[in-house]
């Protein structure tokens, strides 16, 4: 499974996941074999600059990384509708760090 989690900093495992999801400007992505950490890297999340359509362009990013499931505190309607669309299930976790939010999944 591959896991990603919307962050403020990159500090891998230890980052902690933000409340924002569009607007986050990384995202840590984990790659998981049953419960075991198999990889781990972090990407920019071209959401976060963008002028309009942020939650959509992080939904893309997250198809473009084959990912399965994202965290972040919040997801506003545009980016609650593009997940459901592309099947990537949401999990609604904030201020904690990525080790701690993979017990979520």
């Amino acid at each position: 499974m591959r896991a990603a989690f919307m962050v403020e900093e990159d500090r891998g495992l230890d980052s902690v996941v933000s409340s924002r999801f569009g607007r986050a400007p990384l995202i840590v992505i984990v790659d998981l074999e049953g419960s075991e950490v198999r990889g781990i890297r972090t990407v920019e999340n071209p959401g976060a600059r963008a002028g309009s359509g942020a939650a959509i362009r992080a939904v893309q990013k997250l198809v473009d990384e084959g990912v399965q499931a994202v965290a972040a505190g919040a997801f506003g309607p545009n980016a609650m509708t593009a997940l459901e669309e592309v099947g990537i299930r949401r999990i609604q976790v904030s201020g904690v760090p990525v080790s701690e939010a993979l017990r979520s999944l």
